[in-house]
């Protein structure tokens, strides 16, 4: 029952997909803004958290959706 509800259609799960690797690509640009002096903490935590929460996204899209 728990697949049931998870399930995704390949529109959501594409979405879904498509935001992850959105966040994926603004973490990796956060990281690499870490060079500037202002952003260094900051920066690091920023591009750790959308990394993390880009990349938990594709994979929930890749596991519970119908891709492609």
């Amino acid at each position: 029952m728990l697949a049931t509800i998870a399930a995704l259609t390949a529109h959501t799960a594409r979405r879904i997909t498509e935001l992850g690797a959105l966040l994926g690509l603004i973490g990796g640009l956060a990281l690499a803004a870490r060079e500037f002096p202002f952003f260094r903490r900051a920066g690091l935590i920023v591009a750790g958290l959308l990394l993390a929460v880009g990349f938990a996204l594709i994979i929930y899209a890749l596991h519970f959706g119908k891709t492609f």
